[in-house]
């Protein structure tokens, strides 16, 4: 599953790898292309502030 942010201008994609942080076994997001990097949902969300489930060319402007 796959999940996307704008943030700083720019479009994001993260994945949701299956493995949980140890913060209420919140699951963990790896940026699209990278292994080697982890966020959590919680800390994804509390610095972009909103998540999108569809890719921009997929959303309905608001």
């Amino acid at each position: 599953m796959s999940l996307y942010i704008h943030h700083d201008g720019q479009d994001h994609e993260f994945t949701v790898t299956g493995d949980t942080g140890a913060l209420r076994n919140s699951p963990l997001l790896a940026p699209a292309g990278r292994s080697d990097a982890r966020i959590s949902l919680h800390q994804l969300l509390a610095r972009c502030g909103a998540i999108h489930t569809k890719p921009p060319t997929e959303r309905t402007p608001t």
